[in-house]
């Protein structure tokens, strides 16, 4: 069987690529020192150590989960107001597909037969592949007295078959800002169109 073929993500300069497992001392001061870069800091504050730390625990599960590639872009709303986590997840997945039209067809069964979410067929520029836009609505109870707030996580996958047959990358985008989810869709599907298949070498053959 072929390996997994591989992939190019172009991101904004927004995006802090996460590293995955556990992090050492010196690898939590560089996550920081890139946040604080991102949000044109000239040192580290305690607000972007915090964030590493946070975003190095992602880090850990989504490897744990099986990712290859996990990234955190870091925006305001466009009126200014609200600051934007939006999550970055890729999982590389062998697969025997015969044709992109036949991993296209299986892939919409699968996900219109679970009704996770809004399933739709798209053309990216690395060509065509299957979105699924879900919400999960939870709750998480904090603080002293305790109260509890409910959470809205909303995400948007494509699922992208490459042409020779081998290989399915799911490109996930998550984020808890549900008033500026439309906003967050839009860089999504740039993000989705950022995405490109390595080209095979003779070593891959």
């Amino acid at each position: 069987m072929r390996q997994p073929r591989g992939f190019n993500l172009v991101l904004p300069e927004q995006f802090v690529r996460i590293p995955l497992g556990e992090l050492t001392e010196d690898g939590l001061r560089g996550l920081a020192a890139e946040i604080a870069g991102v949000f044109q800091v000239p040192e580290p504050d305690l607000g972007a150590v915090a964030s590493a730390i946070t975003l190095a625990s992602v880090g850990a599960g989504a490897a744990a989960g099986g990712a290859s590639h996990v990234s955190a872009g870091i925006f305001r709303s466009t009126d200014g107001e609200r600051p934007l986590l939006v999550l970055l997840s890729a999982y590389v997945m062998a697969s025997g597909h015969a044709s992109v039209q036949a991993a296209i067809s299986g892939l919409l069964e699968v996900h219109e037969s679970r009704q996770a979410g809004l399933v739709r067929t798209v053309h990216l520029d690395s060509g065509p592949a299957v979105t699924v836009e879900a919400r999960e609505d939870s709750e998480i109870t904090m603080g002293e007295p305790a109260e509890t707030y409910e959470l809205t996580q909303h995400s948007l996958t494509a699922w992208i078959p490459d042409p020779d047959g081998t290989t399915l990358v799911a490109l996930s985008v998550m984020s808890t800002n549900t008033e500026d989810w439309l906003d967050i869709k839009d860089l999504t599907e740039g993000i989705f169109d950022g995405f490109f298949w390595q080209p095979r070498g003779i070593a891959d053959d």
